[in-house]
């Protein structure tokens, strides 16, 4: 087996890039290999292509170039900052001033071209792995004796204080989930499944909609729902919770 093919077994799920390019030649041989790789690539030739997409889009790494005809990729990097989608840097400036301002504005790497394909296929890898696990570890866990109930008859979520949400159909599905996980994370495939949504790919984001309306109504009680997002994994509920019928 190949060092990529291990790579690959050992990945829980599809590894969504978006590459920033002018270069249309290197952009659609990169995007090739990578996509050939079992890496899902977004490519585009300009800054503003690039803010849709990532508005549009869930990435765990961006590919970008600095020359841009746009606009500067080091201001693309300076925006990324904070996102939690990893940053890898791929220009013809090999210069010691631009690598240090490369890292300045939140690269994880910076490779020089020309790039071997095979080495940014194991560094995204290696990159999108780490970021989700420094994001899965930093979810709390239950930390006080503290419980939530989910009500499945009664389609309710009861805090701790006793307060409870009445919950909709999805809403009760989404929490049952969370439920029967037992605080461990959900994949954001099986909730779009369990919610009744049959094509994963375009309707994966209305799960979103679902947990956005959930904690809409805890806030409107004066409560935090202890649901936390896991980048690119799924959602898990961190708190104790129980399910009565």
């Amino acid at each position: 087996m190949s060092m990529i093919a291990r790579f690959n077994s050992m990945t829980e799920k599809p590894i969504r890039t978006i590459f920033l390019e002018d270069d249309q030649v290197l952009r659609k041989s990169l995007a090739d290999f990578l996509s050939l790789n079992s890496i899902s690539v977004v490519d585009v030739a300009s800054v503003s292509a690039f803010r849709k997409a990532i508005v549009a889009g869930d990435f765990d790494v961006a590919l970008i170039d600095l020359g841009l005809p746009d606009g500067s990729g080091f201001d693309v990097a300076r925006e990324l900052r904070g996102t939690g989608i990893g940053l890898i840097i791929i220009t013809a400036r090999s210069g010691l001033a631009d690598r240090l301002q490369g890292y300045q504005y939140g690269a994880d790497l910076y490779f020089t071209k020309p790039v071997d394909g095979t080495e940014l296929v194991l560094a995204i890898r290696n990159l999108a792995r780490r970021l989700r696990r420094a994001e899965n570890d930093a979810v709390p866990r239950p930390t006080t004796d503290a419980k939530w109930t989910f009500d499945r008859t009664g389609q309710r979520l009861i805090a701790p204080t006793g307060v409870s949400i009445k919950l909709s159909g999805r809403e009760a599905a989404f929490v049952e989930q969370l439920s029967k996980a037992g605080g461990e994370t959900v994949s954001r495939d099986e909730l779009t499944l369990a919610l009744g949504y049959r094509d994963i790919d375009s309707e994966s984001r209305r799960v979103d909609a679902v947990l956005r309306r959930l904690r809409q109504k805890a806030r409107a009680l004066d409560m935090e729902l202890p649901v936390h997002a896991v980048h690119s994994l799924g959602f898990r509920f961190s708190a104790k919770l129980s399910t009565i019928k």
